[in-house]
Protein backbone atom coordinates (compact mmCIF):
# COMPACT_ATOMS: atom_id res chain seq x y z
CA UNK A 1 0.00 0.00 0.00
CA UNK A 2 1.34 3.90 -1.27
CA UNK A 3 2.64 4.95 2.34
CA UNK A 4 0.88 8.36 2.24
CA UNK A 5 -2.48 6.28 1.70
CA UNK A 6 -2.13 3.97 4.95
CA UNK A 7 -2.74 6.12 7.66
CA UNK A 8 -5.67 7.83 5.85
CA UNK A 9 -6.90 4.20 4.79
CA UNK A 10 -6.46 3.27 8.37
CA UNK A 11 -8.16 6.75 9.92
CA UNK A 12 -11.31 6.61 7.81
CA UNK A 13 -11.56 2.70 8.87
CA UNK A 14 -11.67 3.94 12.58
CA UNK A 15 -14.55 6.61 11.82
CA UNK A 16 -16.14 3.61 10.09
CA UNK A 17 -16.17 1.33 12.83
CA UNK A 18 -16.18 3.72 15.84
CA UNK A 19 -19.02 3.68 18.42
CA UNK A 20 -22.26 5.10 17.52
CA UNK A 21 -22.46 6.90 20.70
CA UNK A 22 -19.55 8.94 20.52
CA UNK A 23 -21.16 11.56 18.21
CA UNK A 24 -23.10 14.79 19.18
CA UNK A 25 -26.46 15.54 19.71
CA UNK A 26 -28.97 14.48 17.30
CA UNK A 27 -31.87 16.74 17.98
CA UNK A 28 -33.69 15.38 14.80
CA UNK A 29 -33.77 11.55 16.07
CA UNK A 30 -35.12 13.06 19.70
CA UNK A 31 -38.24 15.02 17.29
CA UNK A 32 -38.74 11.40 16.17
CA UNK A 33 -38.72 9.96 19.80
CA UNK A 34 -40.73 13.05 21.03
CA UNK A 35 -43.73 11.87 18.04
CA UNK A 36 -44.11 8.49 18.45
CA UNK A 37 -41.78 7.85 15.77
CA UNK A 38 -39.35 5.69 17.61
CA UNK A 39 -39.22 3.65 20.87
CA UNK A 40 -35.90 3.20 20.87
CA UNK A 41 -32.87 6.09 21.49
CA UNK A 42 -29.49 6.38 22.86
CA UNK A 43 -29.23 8.83 25.74
CA UNK A 44 -26.20 10.66 23.98
CA UNK A 45 -29.04 11.80 21.45
CA UNK A 46 -30.02 14.54 23.95
CA UNK A 47 -26.34 15.55 24.89
CA UNK A 48 -23.28 14.29 26.45
CA UNK A 49 -21.03 16.43 28.89
CA UNK A 50 -17.84 15.55 30.61
CA UNK A 51 -18.71 17.40 33.53
CA UNK A 52 -22.25 17.27 34.30
CA UNK A 53 -24.65 15.47 31.72
CA UNK A 54 -27.85 15.41 34.18
CA UNK A 55 -29.57 17.79 32.24
CA UNK A 56 -29.49 15.41 28.82
CA UNK A 57 -29.75 11.80 31.02
CA UNK A 58 -33.14 13.45 32.62
CA UNK A 59 -34.40 14.78 29.70
CA UNK A 60 -34.13 11.26 27.68
CA UNK A 61 -35.68 9.53 30.33
CA UNK A 62 -38.82 12.08 30.45
CA UNK A 63 -39.20 11.20 26.74
CA UNK A 64 -40.31 8.01 27.91
CA UNK A 65 -39.10 6.01 25.07
CA UNK A 66 -39.51 2.32 25.55
CA UNK A 67 -35.80 1.38 25.67
CA UNK A 68 -33.29 4.01 26.24
CA UNK A 69 -29.77 3.07 26.00
CA UNK A 70 -27.25 5.05 28.22
CA UNK A 71 -24.52 4.61 25.77
CA UNK A 72 -20.66 4.52 26.44
CA UNK A 73 -18.78 7.41 26.14
CA UNK A 74 -15.05 8.15 26.81
CA UNK A 75 -15.36 9.15 30.18
CA UNK A 76 -18.56 8.32 33.02
CA UNK A 77 -21.88 9.43 32.71
CA UNK A 78 -21.85 12.25 35.21
CA UNK A 79 -25.12 13.10 36.78
CA UNK A 80 -27.24 14.82 40.14
CA UNK A 81 -30.25 13.09 41.09
CA UNK A 82 -32.36 11.36 38.47
CA UNK A 83 -35.85 9.84 38.99
CA UNK A 84 -36.96 7.39 36.60
CA UNK A 85 -40.63 7.16 34.62
CA UNK A 86 -43.09 3.95 34.16
CA UNK A 87 -43.03 1.73 31.06
CA UNK A 88 -39.23 1.95 30.24
CA UNK A 89 -36.42 -0.37 29.78
CA UNK A 90 -32.99 1.38 30.80
CA UNK A 91 -29.90 -0.32 28.94
CA UNK A 92 -26.62 0.89 30.95
CA UNK A 93 -24.41 -0.32 27.19
CA UNK A 94 -21.46 -2.85 27.59
CA UNK A 95 -18.46 -0.56 29.67
CA UNK A 96 -21.18 2.14 31.02
CA UNK A 97 -20.58 4.43 34.13
CA UNK A 98 -23.37 6.62 35.63
CA UNK A 99 -21.25 7.91 37.95
CA UNK A 100 -22.64 10.88 40.86
CA UNK A 101 -21.21 13.87 40.46
CA UNK A 102 -19.11 15.34 43.06
CA UNK A 103 -20.60 17.33 45.89
CA UNK A 104 -23.61 16.71 44.74
CA UNK A 105 -25.94 14.40 46.69
CA UNK A 106 -26.22 16.86 49.67
CA UNK A 107 -29.99 16.58 50.47
CA UNK A 108 -30.16 13.17 53.43
CA UNK A 109 -32.36 11.55 50.43
CA UNK A 110 -30.94 11.93 47.75
CA UNK A 111 -30.43 8.64 45.35
CA UNK A 112 -28.81 8.29 42.16
CA UNK A 113 -32.48 7.32 40.51
CA UNK A 114 -35.71 7.39 41.95
CA UNK A 115 -38.32 5.21 40.65
CA UNK A 116 -41.51 6.84 42.89
CA UNK A 117 -44.85 4.65 42.53
CA UNK A 118 -43.87 3.57 38.74
CA UNK A 119 -44.56 0.30 37.02
CA UNK A 120 -43.15 -1.54 33.68
CA UNK A 121 -39.05 -0.83 34.67
CA UNK A 122 -36.04 -2.42 33.64
CA UNK A 123 -32.76 -1.35 34.50
CA UNK A 124 -30.28 -3.62 32.93
CA UNK A 125 -26.62 -3.75 31.88
CA UNK A 126 -26.14 -4.71 28.23
CA UNK A 127 -24.72 -8.30 28.63
CA UNK A 128 -21.96 -9.53 25.89
CA UNK A 129 -19.77 -12.25 26.22
CA UNK A 130 -16.49 -10.82 28.02
CA UNK A 131 -17.70 -7.12 28.10
CA UNK A 132 -16.77 -4.47 30.55
CA UNK A 133 -19.85 -4.55 32.84
CA UNK A 134 -21.65 -1.60 32.93
CA UNK A 135 -21.34 0.41 36.62
CA UNK A 136 -23.35 2.66 38.47
CA UNK A 137 -20.99 4.46 40.74
CA UNK A 138 -21.19 6.92 43.99
CA UNK A 139 -19.12 8.84 46.04
CA UNK A 140 -19.23 7.04 49.88
CA UNK A 141 -16.08 8.28 51.20
CA UNK A 142 -17.71 12.20 50.34
CA UNK A 143 -20.92 11.17 52.26
CA UNK A 144 -18.88 10.55 55.07
CA UNK A 145 -17.14 13.73 55.57
CA UNK A 146 -17.81 16.06 57.58
CA UNK A 147 -18.55 18.32 54.39
CA UNK A 148 -21.94 16.19 54.22
CA UNK A 149 -25.06 15.92 56.42
CA UNK A 150 -24.95 12.16 57.96
CA UNK A 151 -27.32 9.72 56.25
CA UNK A 152 -28.08 6.48 55.11
CA UNK A 153 -30.11 6.65 52.25
CA UNK A 154 -28.52 7.79 49.66
CA UNK A 155 -29.21 4.74 47.75
CA UNK A 156 -28.13 3.73 43.76
CA UNK A 157 -31.58 2.51 42.87
CA UNK A 158 -34.46 3.13 45.24
CA UNK A 159 -37.74 1.96 44.44
CA UNK A 160 -41.22 3.12 46.02
CA UNK A 161 -44.30 1.18 45.90
CA UNK A 162 -43.68 0.16 42.18
CA UNK A 163 -44.64 -2.92 40.06
CA UNK A 164 -42.99 -5.35 37.67
CA UNK A 165 -39.62 -4.47 38.23
CA UNK A 166 -36.14 -6.18 36.79
CA UNK A 167 -33.21 -5.09 38.06
CA UNK A 168 -30.33 -7.01 35.66
CA UNK A 169 -26.61 -7.31 34.72
CA UNK A 170 -24.92 -4.30 36.69
CA UNK A 171 -22.57 -3.56 39.53
CA UNK A 172 -23.28 -0.89 41.72
CA UNK A 173 -21.16 0.26 44.11
CA UNK A 174 -20.13 3.09 46.68
CA UNK A 175 -23.63 4.13 47.39
CA UNK A 176 -24.22 6.31 50.56
CA UNK A 177 -26.95 3.91 51.35
CA UNK A 178 -28.10 0.93 49.73
CA UNK A 179 -27.68 -0.48 46.34
CA UNK A 180 -30.70 -1.34 45.69
CA UNK A 181 -33.76 0.36 48.27
CA UNK A 182 -37.46 -1.65 48.20
CA UNK A 183 -39.64 1.15 50.05
CA UNK A 184 -42.98 2.04 50.10
CA UNK A 185 -45.06 4.85 49.93
CA UNK A 186 -48.16 5.64 51.89
CA UNK A 187 -51.47 4.17 50.61
CA UNK A 188 -49.24 2.33 47.89
CA UNK A 189 -48.72 -1.14 48.72
CA UNK A 190 -45.73 -2.73 48.87
CA UNK A 191 -42.98 -3.28 45.67
CA UNK A 192 -44.27 -6.30 44.06
CA UNK A 193 -42.76 -8.24 41.22
CA UNK A 194 -39.57 -7.44 41.65
CA UNK A 195 -36.42 -9.62 39.80
CA UNK A 196 -32.85 -8.66 41.02
CA UNK A 197 -30.76 -10.80 39.05
CA UNK A 198 -26.82 -11.10 38.63
CA UNK A 199 -26.41 -7.57 40.35
CA UNK A 200 -23.08 -7.18 42.35
CA UNK A 201 -23.62 -4.75 45.07
CA UNK A 202 -20.53 -3.68 46.29
CA UNK A 203 -18.95 -1.43 48.79
CA UNK A 204 -22.08 0.23 49.23
CA UNK A 205 -22.41 2.48 52.67
CA UNK A 206 -25.57 1.21 54.75
CA UNK A 207 -26.65 -2.72 53.10
CA UNK A 208 -26.45 -4.40 49.22
CA UNK A 209 -29.90 -4.76 49.43
CA UNK A 210 -32.82 -3.62 51.60
CA UNK A 211 -36.20 -4.75 51.59
CA UNK A 212 -38.59 -2.53 53.33
CA UNK A 213 -42.10 -4.12 51.65
CA UNK A 214 -42.42 -6.37 49.02
CA UNK A 215 -44.72 -9.56 47.29
CA UNK A 216 -43.42 -11.59 44.94
CA UNK A 217 -39.54 -10.91 44.91
CA UNK A 218 -36.62 -12.90 43.74
CA UNK A 219 -33.30 -11.81 44.12
CA UNK A 220 -30.49 -14.38 41.90
CA UNK A 221 -27.20 -14.42 41.02
CA UNK A 222 -26.22 -11.78 43.07
CA UNK A 223 -23.07 -11.02 44.89
CA UNK A 224 -23.26 -8.50 48.40
CA UNK A 225 -20.33 -7.63 49.81
CA UNK A 226 -17.77 -5.36 51.45
CA UNK A 227 -20.65 -3.61 52.82
CA UNK A 228 -19.34 -1.04 55.38
CA UNK A 229 -20.63 2.34 57.12
CA UNK A 230 -23.24 2.38 59.24
CA UNK A 231 -25.95 -0.22 60.69
CA UNK A 232 -27.15 -3.02 59.77
CA UNK A 233 -24.36 -3.31 57.28
CA UNK A 234 -25.62 -6.74 55.63
CA UNK A 235 -25.97 -8.09 52.73
CA UNK A 236 -29.39 -8.36 52.32
CA UNK A 237 -31.62 -7.15 55.03
CA UNK A 238 -35.26 -7.25 55.33
CA UNK A 239 -36.37 -4.95 57.37
CA UNK A 240 -40.17 -3.40 57.14
CA UNK A 241 -40.73 -0.32 58.79
CA UNK A 242 -44.64 -0.87 59.75
CA UNK A 243 -46.92 -3.57 60.80
CA UNK A 244 -49.21 -3.35 57.28
CA UNK A 245 -45.73 -3.62 55.16
CA UNK A 246 -45.28 -7.11 53.59
CA UNK A 247 -42.71 -9.58 53.14
CA UNK A 248 -44.27 -12.20 50.96
CA UNK A 249 -43.16 -14.73 48.57
CA UNK A 250 -39.54 -13.38 48.66
CA UNK A 251 -36.72 -15.79 47.12
CA UNK A 252 -32.89 -15.25 47.57
CA UNK A 253 -31.24 -18.04 45.69
CA UNK A 254 -27.65 -18.68 44.15
CA UNK A 255 -26.48 -15.26 46.20
CA UNK A 256 -23.45 -15.05 47.92
CA UNK A 257 -23.29 -12.34 50.80
CA UNK A 258 -19.64 -11.82 52.11
CA UNK A 259 -17.09 -9.29 53.72
CA UNK A 260 -19.84 -7.52 55.13
CA UNK A 261 -19.18 -5.37 57.87
CA UNK A 262 -22.65 -6.82 59.35
CA UNK A 263 -24.39 -9.65 58.68
CA UNK A 264 -24.96 -11.71 55.32
CA UNK A 265 -28.95 -12.57 55.10
CA UNK A 266 -30.26 -10.41 57.77
CA UNK A 267 -34.33 -10.52 58.66
CA UNK A 268 -35.90 -8.49 61.22
CA UNK A 269 -39.63 -8.12 61.30
CA UNK A 270 -39.61 -6.26 64.65
CA UNK A 271 -42.11 -3.09 63.52
CA UNK A 272 -44.31 -6.14 62.45
CA UNK A 273 -47.25 -7.93 64.65
CA UNK A 274 -49.78 -10.86 64.70
CA UNK A 275 -51.58 -9.11 62.95
CA UNK A 276 -49.24 -8.47 59.79
CA UNK A 277 -49.32 -10.52 56.31
CA UNK A 278 -47.67 -13.68 57.08
CA UNK A 279 -43.61 -13.66 56.33
CA UNK A 280 -42.61 -15.94 53.58
CA UNK A 281 -39.22 -15.81 52.73
CA UNK A 282 -37.23 -18.45 51.37
CA UNK A 283 -33.07 -18.35 51.31
CA UNK A 284 -32.21 -21.08 48.54
CA UNK A 285 -28.68 -22.24 47.88
CA UNK A 286 -26.54 -19.18 49.00
CA UNK A 287 -23.60 -18.45 50.88
CA UNK A 288 -22.72 -16.35 53.74
CA UNK A 289 -18.62 -15.91 54.12
CA UNK A 290 -16.30 -14.14 56.13
CA UNK A 291 -19.15 -11.51 57.34
CA UNK A 292 -18.28 -9.44 60.70
CA UNK A 293 -21.95 -10.55 62.09
CA UNK A 294 -24.15 -13.67 61.77
CA UNK A 295 -24.61 -15.65 58.27
CA UNK A 296 -28.45 -15.36 58.88
CA UNK A 297 -29.88 -13.28 61.63
CA UNK A 298 -33.52 -13.19 62.08
CA UNK A 299 -34.69 -10.67 65.19
CA UNK A 300 -38.77 -10.66 65.79
CA UNK A 301 -40.83 -8.36 67.69
CA UNK A 302 -39.98 -9.17 71.13
CA UNK A 303 -44.05 -8.30 71.90
CA UNK A 304 -46.95 -9.74 69.36
CA UNK A 305 -44.50 -11.55 66.93
CA UNK A 306 -45.29 -11.63 63.65
CA UNK A 307 -45.86 -15.56 61.97
CA UNK A 308 -44.81 -17.15 58.50
CA UNK A 309 -42.17 -19.05 57.25
CA UNK A 310 -38.42 -18.50 57.22
CA UNK A 311 -37.42 -21.65 54.28
CA UNK A 312 -33.46 -22.55 54.65
CA UNK A 313 -32.19 -24.82 52.25
CA UNK A 314 -28.74 -25.40 51.09
CA UNK A 315 -27.20 -22.80 52.91
CA UNK A 316 -23.58 -22.53 53.81
CA UNK A 317 -22.22 -20.29 56.15
CA UNK A 318 -18.54 -20.32 56.01
CA UNK A 319 -16.10 -18.28 58.77
CA UNK A 320 -18.66 -15.86 59.68
CA UNK A 321 -17.38 -14.24 62.97
CA UNK A 322 -20.93 -14.71 64.88
CA UNK A 323 -23.33 -17.40 64.83
CA UNK A 324 -23.68 -19.43 61.39
CA UNK A 325 -27.71 -19.16 62.71
CA UNK A 326 -28.75 -16.46 65.24
CA UNK A 327 -32.61 -16.14 65.88
CA UNK A 328 -33.09 -14.14 68.70
CA UNK A 329 -37.21 -12.79 70.11
CA UNK A 330 -39.12 -15.63 67.93
CA UNK A 331 -42.14 -17.33 70.31
CA UNK A 332 -42.37 -20.84 69.55
CA UNK A 333 -45.91 -19.68 67.80
CA UNK A 334 -44.04 -16.83 65.65
CA UNK A 335 -42.24 -17.19 62.44
CA UNK A 336 -41.28 -21.29 61.60
CA UNK A 337 -37.81 -21.17 61.07
CA UNK A 338 -36.66 -24.00 59.02
CA UNK A 339 -33.36 -25.02 57.46
CA UNK A 340 -32.14 -28.26 55.57
CA UNK A 341 -29.22 -29.66 53.56
CA UNK A 342 -27.04 -26.36 55.06
CA UNK A 343 -23.40 -26.47 56.97
CA UNK A 344 -22.29 -24.08 59.13
CA UNK A 345 -18.61 -24.28 58.63
CA UNK A 346 -16.07 -22.70 61.31
CA UNK A 347 -18.52 -19.91 62.83
CA UNK A 348 -18.04 -17.87 65.70
CA UNK A 349 -14.19 -19.58 66.16
CA UNK A 350 -13.09 -16.66 67.88
CA UNK A 351 -15.77 -14.84 69.84
CA UNK A 352 -16.41 -15.79 72.96
CA UNK A 353 -20.07 -15.17 73.67
CA UNK A 354 -21.99 -16.47 70.25
CA UNK A 355 -21.82 -20.02 69.41
CA UNK A 356 -22.59 -21.78 65.32
CA UNK A 357 -26.23 -21.68 66.24
CA UNK A 358 -27.62 -19.17 69.27
CA UNK A 359 -30.83 -18.65 69.96
CA UNK A 360 -32.32 -16.50 72.45
CA UNK A 361 -36.09 -15.75 73.99
CA UNK A 362 -37.83 -12.59 74.49
CA UNK A 363 -38.92 -12.75 78.27
CA UNK A 364 -41.03 -15.10 80.62
CA UNK A 365 -44.36 -13.21 79.77
CA UNK A 366 -43.81 -13.42 76.03
CA UNK A 367 -43.91 -17.70 76.09
CA UNK A 368 -41.29 -20.06 74.57
CA UNK A 369 -38.72 -19.58 72.17
CA UNK A 370 -38.34 -21.66 69.56
CA UNK A 371 -40.41 -22.83 66.24
CA UNK A 372 -37.12 -23.54 64.73
CA UNK A 373 -36.28 -27.39 62.78
CA UNK A 374 -33.74 -28.75 61.36
CA UNK A 375 -33.25 -31.46 58.82
CA UNK A 376 -30.05 -33.00 57.42
CA UNK A 377 -27.46 -30.03 59.10
CA UNK A 378 -24.04 -30.11 59.70
CA UNK A 379 -22.21 -28.16 62.02
CA UNK A 380 -18.30 -28.14 61.84
CA UNK A 381 -16.72 -26.66 64.66
CA UNK A 382 -12.94 -27.45 65.64
CA UNK A 383 -13.54 -25.43 69.06
CA UNK A 384 -13.88 -26.86 72.76
CA UNK A 385 -17.18 -25.48 73.39
CA UNK A 386 -21.22 -26.04 73.41
CA UNK A 387 -21.89 -25.67 69.23
CA UNK A 388 -25.48 -24.77 70.10
CA UNK A 389 -26.56 -22.06 73.17
CA UNK A 390 -30.04 -20.95 73.97
CA UNK A 391 -30.08 -17.71 76.28
CA UNK A 392 -34.21 -17.94 77.73
CA UNK A 393 -34.69 -17.71 81.30
CA UNK A 394 -36.42 -20.50 83.65
CA UNK A 395 -39.81 -19.29 83.10
CA UNK A 396 -40.09 -19.07 79.56
CA UNK A 397 -38.21 -21.96 78.14
CA UNK A 398 -38.11 -23.56 74.78
CA UNK A 399 -40.87 -25.05 72.62
CA UNK A 400 -40.64 -26.68 69.16
CA UNK A 401 -37.02 -26.71 68.28
CA UNK A 402 -36.79 -30.21 66.62
CA UNK A 403 -34.68 -32.69 64.20
CA UNK A 404 -31.12 -33.26 64.07
CA UNK A 405 -27.68 -31.85 63.60
CA UNK A 406 -24.22 -33.57 62.75
CA UNK A 407 -21.47 -32.30 65.13
CA UNK A 408 -18.01 -32.72 63.05
CA UNK A 409 -15.26 -31.86 65.40
CA UNK A 410 -11.55 -32.83 65.04
CA UNK A 411 -12.18 -35.72 62.75
CA UNK A 412 -15.16 -37.27 64.58
CA UNK A 413 -18.85 -37.15 64.02
CA UNK A 414 -21.66 -37.01 65.95
CA UNK A 415 -25.43 -36.86 65.25
CA UNK A 416 -27.07 -35.16 67.71
CA UNK A 417 -31.18 -35.09 68.13
CA UNK A 418 -32.51 -32.24 69.08
CA UNK A 419 -34.60 -33.87 71.99
CA UNK A 420 -35.78 -31.96 75.42
CA UNK A 421 -32.72 -33.33 77.22
CA UNK A 422 -30.31 -31.44 74.86
CA UNK A 423 -32.33 -28.26 74.60
CA UNK A 424 -32.45 -28.36 78.70
CA UNK A 425 -28.25 -29.09 77.88
CA UNK A 426 -28.11 -26.30 75.58
CA UNK A 427 -29.71 -23.80 77.23
CA UNK A 428 -28.38 -24.80 80.97
CA UNK A 429 -25.67 -21.81 81.29
CA UNK A 430 -28.81 -19.31 80.58
CA UNK A 431 -31.22 -20.51 82.59
CA UNK A 432 -30.71 -17.42 84.93
CA UNK A 433 -30.59 -15.19 82.68
CA UNK A 434 -32.62 -11.95 82.55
Amino acid sequence: MNSVLKPLTFALAGLLFAPACMGAPRPELVREVLEGKRHEARASWWGFDAQDSTQYLQQAINSKVKTLIIDRQKSPWMTRPLTGVSNQEIVLATGTELAALKGAFQRKGDCLLTFPGCENITIRGEKKDRGKTARIRMRKEDYQSEAYEKSEWRHGLSFSACRNVLIQDLAIEQTGGDAIYLGTAPGRGPNRNVVIRRVDCNGNHRQGISVISAQDLLIEDCLLRNTSGTAPQAGIDFEPNAPGESLVRCVVRNCVAENNAGTGYQICPQTMNSSSPLISIDIENCVSRGNTQHGIHLCSAPKDAPRGLLRISRFTSDRDRMAGLSVQFNPWDGVRIEMKDSELRDCARDDAFFPPIYVQGSGADRGPAGNIHFTRVTVRDDVDRPFFRIRVNSESGVKAITGEITLKRRGATEAIKLDEARLREFSREWKTAK
